[in-house]
């Protein structure tokens, strides 16, 4: 990775920590550089302004939208395949927690973010609609079973339990992600048979 390549990640790093802490309105170019140990000027010069680091954040959060699809690697059982798809899921939350916060309480600013954000959920929803069409074929699901209804269920209970975990960290409404998927998804998966 170049210098200038790592400054940028740098940045970008330092940008997400602090949109965590303070939101994208208490977030300084000034807090910035404190917290990648550079100049405002170098941010200046790598991203313009403070929305071009936002830009940039989102720009990789898309990326790793796309690149999700190389993780999954589907075994034909629909507990193993449920479990693997929930861990991808929560990790990639996780990953780009600045982002799910941002959208989540500064929406009515930035609605750009509220689309941008929407594209994982509907990512996984449009791969599960055509893997739980599979498994009903294949006799993995009751063919009685309306697959979008369990594929919308799907995708809100990880997605409720990822935002859980950063939103509500010490709260009975977020299950450890081992337990999450042991229990909660391996029960939703068996539901399914």
């Amino acid at each position: 990775m170049s210098k200038d390549n790592q400054i940028q990640e740098t940045i970008l790093s330092a940008f997400s920590d602090l949109i965590r802490q303070y939101g994208y309105r208490g977030t300084t170019t000034k807090k910035i550089a404190t917290m990648a140990d550079v100049n405002e000027s170098t941010i200046f010069r790598h991203f313009k302004n403070k929305a071009g680091i936002l830009k940039a954040l989102v720009q990789n959060y898309l990326i790793d939208v796309k690149e999700a699809a190389n993780d999954f690697e589907f075994h034909n059982d629909i507990e193993t395949d449920l479990v693997q798809v929930a861990n991808i899921y929560q990790q990639f939350i996780k990953r780009h927690q600045s982002i799910f916060l941002l959208s989540l309480h500064e929406s009515t600013e930035f609605p750009e973010i509220e689309s941008v954000v929407n594209q994982l959920p509907q990512y996984f929803h449009d791969l599960l609609m055509v893997k739980f069409r599979e498994m009903v074929q294949a006799g993995e699901i009751d063919s009685q079973t309306d697959i979008a209804t369990e594929v919308d269920s799907f995708v809100t209970l990880c997605f409720g339990n990822a935002v859980a975990s950063f939103v509500y960290p010490n709260s009975a409404l977020f299950i450890k992600a081992e337990q999450f998927s042991e229990k909660n998804i391996r029960t939703f998966a068996q539901h399914l048979k």
